[in-house]
């Protein structure tokens, strides 16, 4: 049996689902920027409103991967539909009072709307209810609560209170977080599970059918294996994206262990705050203003006050010494992160090193930044703390914590995990799994070359030995217990987190020969780099100016006879005159836009408050060119409406451009190591010219391409006085992007396999860059736009400095050897001047 989202694809085939986009009264009134997969989620949705029309659906998504925006999206979307009131509910009061935050507060800076919200010209406002007699018609009404308190409400009615009955004639949405929580009805229960839960499934499903209209929207990272369950949900999942996929596209953290010998807490006390210390200089230091968060867990509370307590006693008694110490007892050939931030200190402060260092962690991190949330007293206080962690004004940088933040803490700069105890169960560390997956979501940063849209994504994993890296990392210190660590590795591997030990590492060295012939010289590359977010606001004055463009041709069903003498008509502007387009009655615009399938959701941009109000208001006040000629007849007028609303439709889609690529620019090339972790097949080659002599091959056909270069070395040796090859292992800087607006993949990026750099003997700096892309016959069809490409490349030539360009080119594909097409498109590119 196919999931709902299968049997949409099926149903509307893909093509129809691709061109499918966010109306403007999702995208327009909420604060966040839409990813590709949350905008994925939501076509799935409103497809499955024009197919199978399911009022039950599951959002599987992620930990971390903004399911409250997709909540936040689809109560724009239910309020548009007619829907005024909302349920949302969760499992605990702690993540219920960080998601109200999230929802109500305009002063958070996890606001999910924007701060008015506009709807059909009406401004919409999110009214908290305790009740529906509260509910106001022009307000997104939402009533919150926990799974136990619903459960309650309903099952013993009090006065003033919530009922069943009241929800007979509503027509409701209720959203359900962390919703695997809910089938306590469909999964066999142990004892006590059954005694602790009276089928809170049973009182939500009652409320749920109170109304053939209402809607349930289930959210949830993990649905439980049970077969019962699988089954239940099979035809309600109406979009997946697990933590793999997430992990992979980039979202998250990479997670590193950090395994310590000695059980002396105040080692990992002491390695904690050195890598937030060193995260935090380092962004600074680059411009990006961070506060790295470590989290100190506990098994019991008890504990966790006691561990809280010899923190405090440490850090007071910390000095240079006792730093001075904990680096001689670790062994920098065996931890490079390690190395790198005592050689970043060691650089920072020099021969005052430890004693600085001592300074700076007793102020970074004193007492009053502590937080323990164990507290039940102060669990409202504590969450509203947590949940603006990233705040300027929110000094908390130490977090002591035994379980509480397990579920729905939402937190970005959280780098630093550490585990005080020692020796504990399999479930154990599938809890600290999920906790380290919750600490794992990426926390954007923007750093110089890099493009907004990389903002919220991973930017070294293939330059591991870039100092920013330690930004895309989330530190895990723990006691060494093999055990222990073997199960986490096999809970972290199941969850779909990224740890960087199940690849191998791949330590990238230049050739130390050519790095020496080379290493006084200027060597510059070109990137494209950008795929620059437009804001998309169409400009209402900017439309009218262009329909005021038209030329109605002359429309007539009339047969007209003439005497066609065969020579080149010219347009003759005395057979235009202009008329008010209202010269068209309503009715003939609005059979048009029925016609056309032009919606209000295509005009609502236009401030109206209905079809007839923008063809009045709007397109009647506009003038635009008719032919003399032309009778305004029934049939006519019908023809000249469609006519301006298909203009309208084309000025309104040209407009529409949510991305668009940057010139190329030009950047100098970084003579650099660079550690990567990968399953590919790694080959040692010994060609002087090869930057990398370390690659990493994804096929035969790219050593044949290699050889080839080698056997002509001579040839190329004649034209150029120094060059070399760098053979890409998909590093960012060499990432092209197809800025051809007339082609279909147009903002398409794509990685070359090998970059060509040459200084000819009649310059005097490194005027050539050359793309080489090795494919295979078996690939060329669905690529041949990136060999298309390639050689549009010849027409692009970036500014160095006056007078000095960089000449780009692009060879056809290494297809095999002795490929004749590549031989001649290489013996010309060696001719060229």
């Amino acid at each position: 049996m196919s999931k709902l989202y299968e049997n949409i694809l099926i149903e509307i085939g893909k093509q129809t689902f691709n061109k499918m986009e966010i109306p403007s009264h999702i995208r327009d009134n909420l604060s966040k920027e839409l990813r590709e997969y949350q905008q994925e989620a939501l076509k799935f949705y409103m497809a499955n409103n024009d197919t199978f029309k399911k009022n039950h659906l599951m959002f599987n998504m992620a930990t971390g991967s903004g399911k409250t925006v997709v909540m936040a999206a689809l109560m724009l979307d239910c309020y548009k539909r007619g829907y005024r009131d909302f349920v949302f509910f969760v499992n605990s009061h702690s993540i219920l009072e960080k998601t109200k935050e999230n929802f109500v507060n305009k002063y958070s800076n996890k606001y999910l709307f924007n701060e008015n919200i506009l709807i059909k010209s009406e401004n919409i406002e999110i009214n908290t209810i305790n009740n529906l007699d509260e509910s106001k018609e022009n307000a997104i009404n939402i009533y919150f609560t926990t799974i136990q308190s619903l459960f309650s409400l309903f099952k013993y009615e009090r006065e003033n209170a919530l009922t069943l009955q009241d929800l007979e004639n509503k027509k409701l949405v209720f959203l359900a977080d962390e919703a695997h929580h809910l089938n306590s009805n469909t999964k066999k229960l142990n004892k006590t599970e059954q005694e602790n839960i009276d089928d809170w499934e049973t009182i939500i499903n009652k409320a749920f059918n109170t109304n053939d209209e209402n809607l349930l929207l289930e959210f949830s990272a993990t649905i439980p294996k049970d077969k019962n369950v699988a089954e239940k949900y099979q035809d309600k999942i109406i979009y997946e994206y697990d933590l793999k996929k997430f992990c992979g596209d980039g979202y998250a953290k990479r997670i590193l262990l950090f395994k310590y010998e000695s059980d002396d807490l105040n080692d990992r006390f002491l390695g904690a705050l050195l890598m937030s210390l060193y995260r935090e200089l380092v962004a600074n230091k680059k411009g990006e203003k961070l506060k790295p968060v470590i989290l100190f867990k506990s098994e019991n509370i008890a504990t966790s006050k006691e561990n809280q307590c010899k923190f405090i006693d440490f850090l007071d008694n910390i000095d240079g010494f006792v730093i001075e110490d904990f680096y001689k007892n670790i062994n920098f050939e065996n931890n490079e992160i390690l190395k790198q931030h005592f050689d970043f200190y060691k650089t920072e402060f020099k021969e005052a090193m430890f004693g600085t260092l001592a300074r700076f962690l007793k102020n970074n991190f004193k007492k009053e930044y502590i937080l323990n949330t164990n507290d039940d007293k102060e669990v409202e206080q504590n969450q509203l703390l947590l949940n603006s962690l990233e705040d300027r004004d929110n000094l908390i940088r130490i977090i002591f914590a035994v379980d509480k933040l397990n579920e729905g803490w939402d937190v970005l700069n959280l780098f630093d995990i550490v585990r005080l105890g020692k020796g504990s169960k399999k479930s154990y560390t599938t809890k600290e799994a999920q906790l380290i997956g919750r600490g794992a979501r990426y926390c954007p940063f923007l750093i110089n070359e890099f493009d907004d849209e990389l903002r919220y994504k991973r930017k070294f994993d293939n330059d591991l030995n870039n100092e920013l890296s330690i930004l895309e990392r989330l530190t895990y210190h723990t006691l060494n217990e093999v055990s222990f660590i073997e199960d986490l590795n096999k809970s972290i591997r199941e969850y779909g987190l990224l740890l960087e030990d199940t690849k191998e590492k791949i330590h990238l060295k230049p050739n130390p020969t050519l790095k020496e012939k080379i290493k006084n010289e200027k060597i510059f590359y070109a990137k494209n780099n950008k795929q620059v977010k437009k804001e998309f606001k169409i400009n209402i004055e900017d439309v009218k100016t262009e329909i005021r463009k038209i030329e109605i041709p002359l429309i007539s069903k009339d047969i007209l006879l003439n005497e066609e003498d065969f020579k080149e008509s010219k347009k003759d502007s005395n057979d235009l005159v202009a008329k008010n387009i209202n010269s068209i009655e309503n009715q003939y615009f609005l059979k048009a836009m029925n016609i056309l399938q032009i919606s209000f959701n295509d005009i609502e941009i236009f401030n109206c408050s209905s079809k007839k109000d923008f063809i009045e208001n709007y397109l009647g006040k506009i003038s635009i060119l008719f032919h003399k000629k032309q009778s305004f007849t029934t049939e006519n007028k019908l023809e000249i409406a469609k006519f301006i609303l298909e203009s309208f439709k084309t000025i309104k889609e040209k407009m529409k451009q949510e991305y668009e690529i940057s010139d190329f620019k030009v950047y100098e090339f970084e003579m650099k190591e660079r550690i990567i972790f990968t399953t590919k097949h790694k080959d040692d080659l010994n060609y002087e010219w090869l930057y990398y002599k370390t690659i990493l091959k994804d096929s035969q056909l790219e050593i044949d391409f290699l050889n080839f270069i080698d056997s002509r070395k001579n040839e190329i040796d004649n034209i150029f006085s120094k060059w070399f090859v760098v053979r890409n292992e998909g590093f960012e800087e060499f990432k092209l992007y197809d800025d051809r607006k007339d082609k279909e993949s147009y903002l398409v990026g794509f990685e070359p396999d090998f970059i060509f750099f040459g200084k000819k003997k009649n310059k005097d700096f490194f005027s050539i860059e050359c793309f080489i892309e090795a494919k295979g016959k078996h690939l060329e069809g669905n690529d041949s736009w990136k060999e298309e490409f390639l050689a549009y490349l010849k027409y692009k030539n970036p500014d160095i400095r006056i007078n000095h360009k960089l000449n780009l080119y692009g060879l056809p594909f290494f297809r095999q050897v002795n490929d004749e097409r590549f031989i001649n498109a290489y013996n010309e590119f060696l001719a060229k001047d």
